[in-house]
C-alpha cells in the first residue's frame, strides 16, 4: 500500500510516493513519468552496499541502462568539486540531455544529484529515492538543489523539481540512531511550525520512531511530507509561505558551519537552531514559558551532542545567511505550538545570550 501525495508545482507538477518495502516498483513508476533509458544513479558508498544493487537489478530487468556513479558518504563532499567529477562520470559514460539523474540517498546526495541534474547539458530530470529520515520529510522535497562553499551552506544552487520522489520506508529500518536524529530534527520542525497534532504525537509516540517502528515512521514521513508539498505549491520560490520552512535554521546553518561541516549534522543543528530560537521568541515576549518549555522538553529527548563552537563564528555566519534581507537577519520564530511569523531586528545581544544558553561557546 503506497500514498501518493502531489507537488502542484505550476509547470513542475509531480508525485510524492511513500511506501514500505516498494524500490522493486520504481522501474514501473519510472515509465508512467517518461523517465527515459539511461539513468545517472548518483548515491554513496554506505548506501551503495545495502540498496544500490537491487535498484539497479530492477532498473536493468526493466530495460534501462544505469550509470553507477558512488562517492564517500559527508557533507564534504558536497562541493562544486564534487559535482565537476560527477558530470565527468556521465559525460565519460555518454550521458546525453535524454537522461535522467537519480539521487540514491539522503540529504547531501540529493542536493548535489539535483544540482548536478539541474546543470548538466542546461538540466535534465533528476528522481529523488531519499533514503534518510531527513530526505523522506525533507530535503528530497521542494526543488532546492545546491552545493556548499566554505562561506555558507548551500549558497551555490537552484531551484530544480523533482520528476517523482520516491520513498521506501523500508529503508529507514537500517538507519543509524545519529541518522534517525538529524530527519527528527525536521520533524520536530514541522510540528512547531504547522501541524499541532503532529507536535502531541511526537510527545505521546516519540520512543516508536526511536524504535523503528514501520507505522511510527510511515506516519511522520506522511505527514511532514504533506506539510512541505502544500508549503512548496503554495511558494515553490521562497517569496512568501515557503520562508516558515526555515524555523530553527537561521541559527541552525550558522551552528552547522561554525562546527565545520560533518561535526554536527544538519538536523541535529536545526533541533539546537529550534531550541535558541523559542528562547528568543519567549524572552521577545511572542512565545509562552508554557509553550517554550513543551518546545524545549521535546527537543531534548532528542539526544545531540554540540562540539564547543566560537561564538563569534557563530555570528558571523548567521550575518552571512542567504535569508538576510539588506543585511537584516530574519527569524522565523514560534508565536505557539503550530505556528510560527517572521521577525526581523532581533537584538544581537539577546541572540547570542539565548546560543550561550543553550550550547557551549567560547569567545
Amino acid at each position: 500500500m503506497t500514498k501518493t501525495i502531489r507537488v502542484g508545482v505550476p509547470g513542475a507538477s509531480h508525485d510524492v510516493v511513500i511506501g514500505y518495502d516498494i524500490l522493486q516498483y520504481l522501474p514501473r513508476a519510472l515509465r508512467r513519468v517518461g523517465v527515459g533509458p539511461t539513468i545517472g544513479v548518483v548515491t554513496d558508498s554506505t548506501v551503495a552496499r545495502t540498496w544500490l544493487g537491487p535498484l539497479r537489478r530492477a532498473l536493468e530487468a526493466s530495460g534501462h541502462s544505469v550509470i553507477p556513479v558512488v562517492l564517500r558518504p559527508g557533507e564534504r563532499r558536497k562541493t562544486l568539486q564534487t559535482v565537476g567529477s560527477v558530470c565527468g562520470r556521465l559525460l565519460r559514460a555518454g550521458v546525453g540531455r535524454d537522461g535522467c539523474i537519480l539521487a540514491l540517498g539522503g540529504g547531501v546526495i540529493g542536493d548535489l544529484a539535483g544540482f548536478v541534474a539541474a546543470t548538466y547539458q542546461r538540466g535534465i530530470p533528476v528522481v529523488q529515492v531519499p533514503t534518510t529520515l531527513l530526505a523522506q520529510v525533507d530535503s528530497a522535497l521542494g526543488g532546492k538543489v545546491g552545493v556548499n562553499h566554505a562561506l555558507g551552506k548551500n549558497m551555490i544552487g537552484a531551484f530544480h523539481q523533482p520528476t517523482l520522489v520516491w520513498s521506501d520506508t523500508a529503508c529507514l529500518r537500517t538507519l543509524p540512531r545519529r541518522e534517525l536524529i538529524g530527519g527528527l530534527g525536521e520533524v520536530v520542525k514541522y510540528g512547531i511550525i504547522s501541524d499541532r497534532r503532529l507536535f502531541e504525537w511526537l510527545e505521546s509516540n516519540l520512543d516508536r520512531v526511536f524504535a523503528l517502528s514501520a507505522a511510527g515512521l510511515r506516519f511522520v514521513v506522511e505527514r511532514s511530507a504533506s506539510i512541505k508539498a502544500r508549503v512548496v505549491a503554495a511558494d515553490e520560490r521562497e517569496h512568501g509561505l515557503r520562508v516558515i520552512l526555515n524555523h530553527g535554521h537561521t541559527v541552525g546553518h550558522a551552528l552547522e558551519a561554525a562546527a565545520g561541516y560533518g561535526r554536527l549534522r544538519h538536523g541535529e543543528a536545526v533541533l539546537l537552531g529550534m531550541r535558541i530560537e523559542a528562547q528568543i521568541a519567549a524572552w521577545m515576549g511572542l512565545l509562552s514559558e508554557e509553550h517554550r518549555r513543551r518546545i524545549v522538553g521535546l527537543i531534548d529527548r532528542v539526544p545531540v551532542a554540540a562540539p564547543r563552537l566560537s561564538l563569534a563564528r557563530v555570528l558571523g555566519h548567521m550575518g552571512r545567511d542567504k535569508k538576510n534581507r539588506r543585511g537584516v537577519m530574519r527569524f522565523v520564530l514560534a508565536t505557539a505550538i503550530g505556528r510560527v511569523q517572521v521577525v526581523e531586528r532581533v537584538d544581537p545581544a539577546l541572540i547570542a545570550d539565548a546560543i550561550r544558553a543553550s550550547v557551549r561557546t567560547r569567545g
